[in-house]
């Protein structure tokens, strides 16, 4: 924990620097290399259909659908990481949202990327954008991926993504983050909001992020809930060009993703 204060710039990855879910696109980016792998579907949609109701976690369905990538060594994975984050995720970012992210970065202040995306890549995302700070759902890898893999700890969503960030935020924030904060409604004492700093994010499972600052944005946000807290709080608002005009347009986009349809590179 830092016993100074500092200014923060907290990020979200997908649909707020990018209009994509990047594990979507990294599953594209594997089938469009190894067609066959389409066959993790059997073993994935099953536990799709179990989490809708919500019968298992999203921890646990990013571990099923991790499926397409199983027997890939640990080297090659690495290597189709970083190919993964130049071919397919850098072109496709929003050039207005890294504008924002390189203003903070100009301005001095902490910049953080944190996403519930597999640390398989999206520490590479940070080291291509020049952020120190990146923080992420933790796979463990052995030598070569299992078809079920695990996690080192919790799924990097809601809450679990303050509780990661304790180590550099100031000591007044980090005590005020205790476990039985409602992730939905966390009450924050007005010593542990970051004053200063600003945060960024399409989704509502984000909104202990948002909360945290003095300064917040939404990013295409589409909950009308969502969309009525950031006015009430004023936040502010942001719209980058989508490469969808609407919300069939998105499920078609991924669609086509999970399916390995989807061009490689923009």
């Amino acid at each position: 924990m830092s016993s100074r204060r500092s200014d923060y710039a907290l990020f979200d990855l997908d649909f707020t620097l990018i209009g994509h879910d990047t594990l979507l696109l990294f599953c594209n980016y594997i089938l469009k290399k190894h067609p066959y792998r389409v066959l993790y579907l059997p073993f994935f949609v099953p536990a799709a259909i179990l989490a809708a109701p919500g019968w298992i976690s999203s921890g646990t369905l990013k571990r099923f659908f991790l499926g397409f990538l199983w027997g890939i060594p640990a080297e090659k994975l690495r290597f189709y990481a970083r190919d993964f984050v130049q071919k397919s995720v850098l072109p496709r970012m929003y050039p207005a949202m890294l504008e924002v992210l390189r203003d903070h970065q100009q301005a001095g202040r902490t910049v953080v990327l944190n996403t519930a995306a597999p640390d398989i890549y999206a520490p590479y995302i940070a080291e291509a954008l020049g952020v120190e700070h990146c923080y992420s759902t933790r796979i463990l890898i052995p030598d070569r991926m299992p078809l079920l893999c695990k996690m080192q700890g919790k799924n990097n969503k809601n809450l679990e993504k303050i509780h990661r960030m304790k180590e550099i935020l100031p000591e007044e924030t980090a005590r005020a983050l205790t476990p039985d904060l409602d992730w939905k409604r966390p009450e924050y004492a007005p010593e542990a909001v970051l004053s200063g700093s600003y945060s960024y994010s399409d989704s509502p499972a984000d909104l202990p992020l948002l909360r945290l600052t003095e300064f917040a944005a939404v990013v295409n946000p589409e909950s009308a809930s969502y969309i009525q807290e950031a006015k009430n709080k004023g936040w502010e608002f942001l719209y980058p060009a989508k490469d969808f005009r609407s919300k069939t347009g998105k499920v078609w986009l991924m669609f086509r993703q999970i399916l390995g349809l989807y061009p490689l590179e923009p």
